[in-house]
């Protein structure tokens, strides 16, 4: 039976906590300056990892994906080599130029819709989306078109039921 190494698991956490806390272009901090940005990459993978209903093997790569999600888009880092090729192919899937780019998903991989989902739900679980209106709106569009493409594809999983009540509690 396959598990997941804790020195693999602490090797992928050191790396996004130096990637965010020590070599980030963007912002260090979450929820207006008050908490660490690596919080949002845990959260990510750590709730993909405990939800039992979706195969251990999507839940073993899509943790360390998301482990490492944004490091591409807002790091001056590149994913190391001793990264498993498969993960940095799912990083890499999961970084985009621009908010226009993003929302085009339509071609995305089943799996690559989970993750992403999982990285949406955790900005709209912190409330850390941009306060611009329309980014809202087309934010929470993005949200519902990915909760309907992984509840159609992986049925009734947790992160189903906690992205459903998380739309439904956003007034936005």
């Amino acid at each position: 039976m396959d598990k997941i190494k804790p020195t693999s698991l602490k090797q992928l956490l050191d790396l996004a906590y130096s990637a965010h806390q020590e070599h980030n272009t963007r912002k260090d901090f979450r929820q207006n300056g008050k908490v660490p940005f690596i919080v949002h990459p845990i959260w990510c993978a750590l709730t993909l990892l405990n939800d039992q209903r979706i195969p251990f093997d999507e839940r073993e790569l899509g943790y360390q994906a998301l482990l490492l999600h944004d490091i591409l888009e807002d790091t001056n880092l590149e994913v190391p080599n001793y990264v498993e090729p498969k993960v940095i192919e799912c990083v890499k899937e999961m970084t985009h130029d621009s908010w226009e780019d993003e929302q085009n998903i339509a071609t995305k991989s089943n799996f690559i819709k989970l993750l992403k989902l999982c990285d949406k739900i955790a900005s709209m679980y912190d409330e850390t989306v941009r306060n611009e209106p329309q980014r809202r709106k087309e934010w929470k569009v993005l949200t519902q078109k990915l909760l309907d493409d992984v509840e159609n594809h992986y049925g009734n999983i947790r992160l189903v039921t906690i992205a459903k009540a998380v739309l439904d509690d956003t007034d936005w």
